[in-house]
């Protein structure tokens, strides 16, 4: 009896990988089934393998090769020639299948029976293939669910070399857990992001009027997506160095956002004088007068008592003033603590140079009052009271507070000042520095741009309120490159920290998706000589890799080097798009992180088209190399056509960078007239 499926026989089993030999009519790459022409003796073609009971072994063919000779003994004294080549096809299984109903397929990773020898392997049939491709796994049910979708296959394309085989992913899973894009540039990633955020918004269950979710924020390193998510009005906007615009529109970072380790890497506060002060000022600064309860006075007794501490081990000041300083501070915030009985038990020295001399009593003593504290806090936090410090809170603070030339000493005492102001006085210059450098422009125009609080910015994001604008296009482009990680950082951290301060039970109900544009700009791994910048946005995502899942905060790392992101981002990563990569050092680092049945397909990472992809995780049932479906509305990131471009007429459009800088010839001569020495002035006689 013909059986038109069957293209050989099983020859040997290793594991979990067979060999086949290939029958001899079994010769074209495509075979005639009843379902129709079918991809059969081709690399990347599925293969069933019948274990009985309706269930099938399924394996994708990864080898093929044709033996003309065989040596019977392992000292290849003797071989003999074969009249007829053995074709031999390798094959990788990837699990089992088994059918539910009359045509309905349902796909098990899990292998406990494999196919013996002499086994026949078909042709998987589209039904097969369907039951893979077209219905990935149902992921993350919410608790007490009913009847309904949960989840949704969302179209990803179709497998290559088959237009018929369409792959879908989890939905939830695809944009709950971290997703890394990677590949060459001119790969496809940006249209594979743009396909992706596309089909989100083009759910049928997404075209709602009445609401902003769901979220995506965008950080547009190279100012490309604006085209794929805006209207042309809005996409054609006019860019300018140093600005930073969100959906055409200019926005900004304000600098009060920041909290205390954010502020103090920005200035480059040194650590042992520079920071503590610093950190004062910055919580004076955000303290709000009219509301007593804008700060924790138990944190802020902390720091103070904290601060003693380190007065006691630094042998450069005088113990006495600056000890007793912080101390009295510390009593205004904390009541019930016998501050009296602490002070008369300190015995001091008779010199000049005061200091303590009980000074472990003193420790034991300050410490009892430390762990009474930090009781108390957990007391009330348990109780639902909520203190955000001050210092790390995004509270408004005016731009005439960063202009006082005084500012850091209010944070200070009057003798203190005196004594280290050496070391403040490069502070100071600091800030004049940044707020007179245009760089950090973005930073500082929160007044011309009426934002005085947390709520309106973040309203201007499109966050907490009815909108018709789903995804946030942060074009950064314009951004200097020692500002960008400061802003990616800063977004990070914030994105995160609004989540945390959600309560558990809702939490997880106002997703929202992060996507990193261009990752290794600043998201690197730890280096052993880097910007602060640096190190402290690749903290920042390392965070939200790690912790943002159970906050509803999630990622898309897009990245042409993905061994120059930071591995504890990679590492958190659930699904991985990988396109065409070239570097080996790329490659290697997806080796280790590839599951086992995918091996060989990471072989032909270095051969995929523009928009293949070899798609792999926790979202798909099973590896699978794939044309990824083009956007409906494409990104700025056309490759140029030097062969058109250069037979045309036209010439470098010069006036249009000199405007898009803020220059003009007119500006250029006069600063060139300006610059002339008077002749007269130069002579010395």
């Amino acid at each position: 009896m013909e059986q038109p499926r069957v293209i050989g026989h099983v020859v040997s089993v290793n594991g979990f990988r067979l060999k086949v030999e290939l029958s001899t009519e079994a010769k074209s790459s495509s075979r005639a089934t009843p379902d129709g022409v079918q991809r059969a003796v081709a690399i990347n073609s599925f293969l069933t393998f019948d274990l009985g009971a309706g269930t099938h072994a399924i394996g994708i063919l990864s080898d093929l090769e044709a033996r003309e000779s065989y040596d019977p003994s392992t000292n290849e004294e003797l071989s003999l020639e074969l009249t007829k080549p053995r074709r031999i096809a390798a094959v990788q299984l990837l699990g089992t299948v088994k059918q539910f109903g009359k045509s309905e397929w349902k796909f098990d990773a899990g292998i406990t029976i494999l196919p013996t020898l002499d086994t026949p392997a078909e042709v998987a049939n589209p039904e097969v293939l369907s039951g893979i491709f077209e219905h990935p796994p149902l992921r993350n049910k919410p608790k007490d669910w009913g009847e309904g979708d949960f989840d949704f296959p969302l179209e990803i394309g179709h497998h290559s070399g088959d237009e018929n085989t369409k792959i879908k992913a989890s939905f939830n899973d695809l944009f709950s857990r971290p997703l890394a894009v990677v590949g060459n540039t001119g790969s496809g990633k940006s249209y594979t992001v743009a396909s992706l955020v596309r089909g989100i918004l083009e759910n049928d269950k997404m075209q709602r009027d009445d609401g902003a979710d769901p979220h995506i924020f965008i950080l547009d390193i190279n100012g490309e997506y604006a085209n794929a998510f805006l209207s042309d009005d809005q996409a054609n906007y006019q860019r300018e160095p140093n600005k930073l615009y969100l959906n055409g529109e200019e926005f900004g970072l304000p600098t009060w956002l920041m909290n205390g380790e954010e502020i103090c890497d920005w200035l480059q506060a040194s650590e042992a004088t520079q920071e503590p002060v610093l950190k004062d000022w910055w919580a004076i600064a955000k303290a709000n007068p009219t509301d007593a309860g804008s700060y924790d006075p138990l944190q802020i007794a902390l720091q103070k008592i904290d601060h003693a501490l380190a007065f006691l081990d630094d042998s450069h000041f005088a113990a006495g003033g600056n000890f007793e300083h912080q101390i009295t501070l510390a009593r205004q915030y904390t009541e019930g603590i016998d501050w009296d009985a602490f002070c008369n038990a300190i015995s001091w020295t008779d010199d000049n140079y005061k200091k303590i001399s009980n000074d472990r009593e003193v420790r034991d003593r300050l410490g009892q009052i430390r762990t009474e504290l930090l009781t108390n806090i957990s007391e009330r936090q348990n109780e639902g009271v909520n203190f955000a410090k001050s210092a790390d809170a995004p509270r408004f603070v005016p731009i005439h507070e960063f202009r006082d030339p005084n500012l850091v000493d209010r944070s200070t005492d009057q003798d203190s000042s005196k004594k280290i102001d050496q070391y403040l006085l490069t502070l100071k210059l600091r800030m004049r520095t940044r707020l007179d450098d245009r760089r950090w422009q973005s930073f500082f125009s929160f007044e011309d741009q009426n934002i005085r609080s947390f709520q309106e910015w973040m309203h201007k994001l499109g966050v907490g309120q009815k909108s018709a604008s789903r995804v946030s296009v942060l074009d950064m482009s314009m951004l200097a490159s020692e500002v960008l990680p400061f802003a990616c950082a800063l977004l990070g951290r914030l994105f995160l920290e609004t989540r945390e301060m959600l309560k558990p039970d809702v939490r997880s109900q106002y997703p929202w998706l992060l996507i990193l544009e261009e990752a290794h700009n600043y998201a690197r791994p730890p280096r052993t000589h880097e910007d602060r910048g640096q190190s402290l946005s690749r903290r920042s995502f390392e965070r939200v890799a790690k912790e943002g899942r159970k906050f509803g905060l999630s990622l898309i790392v897009a990245s042409q080097r993905p061994s120059e992101i930071s591995p504890t981002i990679i590492s958190q990563c659930a699904n991985f798009f990988s396109h065409r990569l070239q570097n080996p050092d790329d490659i290697d680092h997806f080796r280790r992180i590839i599951p086992k049945q995918a091996q060989r397909l990471l072989d032909q990472v270095t051969v995929l088209a523009a928009g293949e992809a070899i798609l792999f995780g926790s979202a798909f049932h099973i590896p699978a190399r794939a044309q990824v479906r083009l956007p409906s509305k494409e990104p700025w990131s056309a490759t140029a056509a030097p062969y058109v471009d250069w037979s045309k007429d036209t010439v470098f459009p010069l006036a249009d960078v000199v405007d898009s800088w803020g220059i003009s010839e007119s500006e250029s001569q006069e600063q060139q007239n300006a610059g002339e020495p008077d002749l007269d002035d130069e002579i010395p006689f």
